[in-house]
């Protein structure tokens, strides 16, 4: 109950006044954790795939729906697992879906036959899109509003240092172990993982305070990060959805008080820069090898662009905290359009070096959009709905990272396209999405819609 009299603090307004401290960074940490070994096993199916193919004799057609199979995976558990968050909490989700898809890593290796391997990689995704927003949104609500950003595109270079270290990784065990072996490694990094976060991870403060039934448990980590703060106050979690909301009940207030807009622009722009950036991702290492590329070149331009993630998260979150959100995100758009068009180009010279540098510039660009597209969700709802709000937003976006590696098998096996024409076709749904992004920055503003309220009903809990 709440204490008559008593001063009333918001969770989030606590967090903004406060200095960053070592409970945010072991946040942080355990959030890029997270995406590392997820990004190390979306990752691994596209570097072991023209192995596979070989040796089971695979077509292109077939192929490419086995690449697309974690996509399917990576939706449902974007559309279905994430809201679940908001009952179980951010904790229980993100480890039970780290467990899953390590899990399924490890049978991955038992897999004989094409339909065996499509199942498993599909499971395989729902435990790596159930774990994103968790990680993505605990990391935004523990981190102050003027470093929110920041701290986000900074964990999410852990799904491009996990992309790109699976890379290396298959690189050194493929020939003397097999296939398998890149997968066994995953399997035990992704399960090691989950034991770590059982023991390390805090919980949402939200969750906390509105739905565990223990709010003393948000008090105790609010005090860790605010000493400080004054005896006998009541602690609320900001304005949330009511308790008593199913998941089709929440996902309506997407497109309430002023939300409808801006969440139809940001599944727009995520399935589009998908489109471009899944399809490198899982077809580069295949056309550079069958184009007389050896293989070390080829997996180490697909890894470029994992390692020009990184370097992003560096540059785009504090970017993104100084001119806002919109504008940088739009510039991203503008120059993917145009690198990537210089990569299709730069496959039609036989020189390592150009590709190398065209995969690096590219990736540089789409990454860095993905990292731009997490926090603006974050930044554009309420913190009851940031979870739901970016699952779905990835979920449906994902659509693209579908359709993009299957009309890539299309176009180069059935059509006979060239290389250099299939990536430049990525181009026109890049323009299409910093159109959007333009549009959503001029209705919107600067003004964070964040703070416009959902359905409330603060709980309230004694400090």
């Amino acid at each position: 109950m709440e204490r008559p009299g008593g001063a009333v603090l918001d969770t989030d307004d606590v967090i903004n006044a406060s200095r960053i401290g070592r409970l945010q960074i072991m946040v942080g940490v355990l959030g890029a954790l997270i995406l590392v070994v997820n990004g190390y096993n979306v990752q691994v199916i596209s570097y072991v795939a023209p192995q596979i193919a070989r040796d089971w004799v695979i077509p292109r057609e077939v192929l490419g729906w086995i690449l697309a199979a974690d996509k399917f995976g990576l939706m449902a558990g974007y559309l279905i697992v994430s809201p679940m968050s908001g009952y179980f909490g951010h904790k229980k989700i993100a480890i039970g879906c780290v467990a899953l898809f390590g899990a399924m890593a490890l049978l991955t290796t038992t897999a004989s036959g094409t339909i065996e391997l499509f199942a498993v990689r599909f499971l395989t995704g729902i435990g790596l899109g159930g774990s994103i927003p968790s990680a993505v949104s605990l990391t935004g609500e523990y981190f102050p509003k003027w470093r929110r950003s920041t701290a986000i595109t900074f964990i999410y270079c852990g799904l491009s240092l996990g992309q790109f270290s699976s890379g290396e990784v298959t690189n050194i065990v493929l020939q003397p172990y097999g296939w398998q072996a890149s997968f066994w490694i995953g399997g035990f990094i992704a399960l090691g993982a989950a034991a770590v976060l059982a023991v390390l991870l805090p919980d949402s403060l939200e969750y906390l305070v509105n739905r565990s039934g223990k709010p003393e448990r948000a008090v105790g980590i609010l005090r860790r990060i605010a000493p400080s703060m004054p005896e006998g106050a009541n602690l609320v979690a900001g304005a949330r959805s009511k308790s008593t909301l199913t998941i089709w009940q929440l996902l309506p207030q997407l497109f309430q008080s002023g939300r409808g807009f801006g969440t139809l622009v940001i599944w727009l722009a995520i399935g589009t820069n998908l489109i471009a950036n899944t399809t490198v991702q899982t077809w580069l290492t295949e056309i550079l090898l069958r184009s007389g590329f050896d293989q070390g070149v080829a997996i180490r331009a697909t890894g470029m662009a994992f390692i020009a993630g990184i370097v992003s998260a560096f540059i785009i979150g504090p970017l993104m905290d100084r001119f806002g959100p919109y504008r940088v995100t739009v510039a991203l758009f503008v120059a993917a359009t145009l690198f990537r068009s210089a990569l299709g180009l730069s496959l039609a010279f036989d020189s390592a070096t150009l590709v190398l540098a065209a995969a690096f510039a590219a990736g540089f660009c789409t990454s860095s959009i993905q990292k731009a597209q997490n926090a603006l969700s974050v930044y554009f709802y309420p913190v009851a709905l940031r979870s739901t709000g970016l699952g779905w937003g990835l979920g449906v976006g994902r659509s693209g990272a579908i359709v993009g590696p299957i009309l890539f098998g299309y176009l180069l096996g059935s059509l006979q396209w060239s290389p250099t024409a299939v990536f430049c076709v990525p181009a026109i749904p890049l323009l299409v999405g910093g159109t959007a992004i333009f549009l959503m920055g001029r209705h919107y503003g600067e003004e964070p819609i964040s703070e416009r309220s959902v359905v409330t009903e603060p709980q309230p809990a004694k400090v």
